[in-house]
């Protein structure tokens, strides 16, 4: 007996074990937690492919873009945008109660695991790039999903540099999606927003946003609706003030410096300029080393230092002349003469002092008292010119500063 019986109770220790493994392994699924159950109910048999729309109501969706910051590059023309797309849609395939869930109303998915809008820029230069990486979703027990994705965007932009650094530059960017027509995706709003990000060179100006439809030749009979962002952006140019404005006005005035000076002081004319053209040169350089030559327009600044440079240099040449004409022997024409002798010229105290006395014990002699009188005719000649282009020349300067300064 005693045999069978041992057989017996060693087949009964067997089959109590075995069914204590078996219900050990069924606690996890016990402890699963509410969030756990949901999600798996929620994306068990989902179709992450098929667009949550049915034949007769599509997908509304709401496309809301957050503006961070704009840059230009004037290279390529290329206006380089960093933004956020915040998406929002409804996907009745992820509906649930929170009752029945612990009071859940709301989880986050991965990218991969549901259904996203191919949202994308139609004009983007380069693939669609998403700064972080694709983002979680928000869903909510309504089946409403909310989808904010940092996007950097670079669209072709015509850059204009006539007013450089005051420049201000337009670009026009175009969301929409890119296969789903409106039967299937519906944009009922494309609305924007500036979050601007400090210590950045350019400024967002203005943005406005237009909802577009449009029917491609592939399609006649589909429409497709997308979002056309208008961005204006202006340069922060204080820092450009002691590099590109003080030296305009300091070289003008440097080269006005050259009609004060004494005729006998050529010379120092001479160096003056060559000085003052010196630093132009410096400038125009430094100003296309930041402003690229492919540019289809000049900025104003570029043209200033241009005509001020052949302001220099038509000062040198107009010092060299007079310089000569000082020295020179051949007497005055009669019409010059009649004006270095007029009233005019004396109520502007331009003439020259009388002789001295060692000259006049030399007027005896005729012909050296002819040679003084020519002498201090071209001499008030001379200082006429000087006058005249002085005015001239500062007429000029004074045109060019409030054309392409300031």
């Amino acid at each position: 007996m005693d045999g069978p019986l041992s057989g017996l109770f060693l087949i009964i220790l067997t089959t109590y074990c075995a069914a204590g493994n078996a219900s050990n392994s069924k606690l996890p699924d016990e402890n699963i937690t509410a969030g756990h159950e949901l999600r798996k109910q929620l994306l068990k048999n989902y179709d992450k492919i098929l667009v949550p729309a049915t034949s007769k109501k599509p997908v509304h969706m709401n496309v809301n873009a957050v503006f961070n910051s704009v840059e230009m590059s004037y290279e390529t023309s290329h206006m380089i945008i960093y933004a956020s797309l915040k998406v929002a849609w409804i996907d009745d395939r992820l509906t649930w109660d929170p009752n029945d869930y612990n009071q859940i109303n709301s989880i986050v998915v991965e990218y991969s695991e549901i259904w996203h809008p191919d949202i994308m820029a139609y004009n983007n230069i380069e693939a669609n790039t998403v700064v972080h990486g694709n983002t979680h979703s928000i869903v909510y027990n309504s089946g409403d999903v909310l989808w904010v994705q940092p996007v950097q965007y670079r669209i072709y932009c015509q850059a204009d540099m006539t007013h450089w650094p005051y420049d201000s530059q337009t670009g026009l960017l175009i969301v929409g999606s890119w296969v789903y027509s409106t039967n299937a995706i519906n944009i009922t709003d494309g609305s924007h927003e500036i979050s601007p990000t400090p210590h950045t060179e350019w400024q967002i100006l203005r943005i406005s946003s237009d909802k577009i439809t449009k029917f491609y030749s592939c399609c006649p009979n589909e429409p497709y609706v997308s979002v056309e962002y208008n961005i204006t952006i202006n340069r922060k140019s204080n820092q450009y003030n002691p590099v590109v404005f003080v030296p305009a006005l300091c070289t003008a005035l440097l080269n006005l410096l050259v009609f004060g000076l004494s005729l006998d002081d050529c010379r120092y004319k001479l160096t003056i300029s060559l000085f003052d053209a010196l630093i132009v040169v410096v400038i125009l350089q430094v100003l296309y080393s930041k402003i690229p030559l492919i540019l289809s327009t000049v900025p104003l600044i570029a043209i200033y230092y241009t005509y001020s440079l052949v302001l220099i240099v038509l000062t040198a040449v107009i010092s060299v002349v007079i310089k000569n004409m000082t020295i020179t022997r051949k007497p005055l024409s009669k019409p010059i003469s009649n004006i270095v002798q007029s009233k005019f010229i004396e109520f502007l105290a331009m003439g020259v002092d009388g002789p001295s006395s060692s000259n006049q014990t030399l007027n005896e002699d005729k012909e050296i008292d002819l040679q003084y009188i020519e002498y201090n005719k071209r001499q008030t000649f001379a200082k006429i010119i000087d006058k005249i282009c002085f005015i001239i020349f500062s007429i000029v300067y004074v045109i060019l500063l409030s054309r392409f300064v300031f």
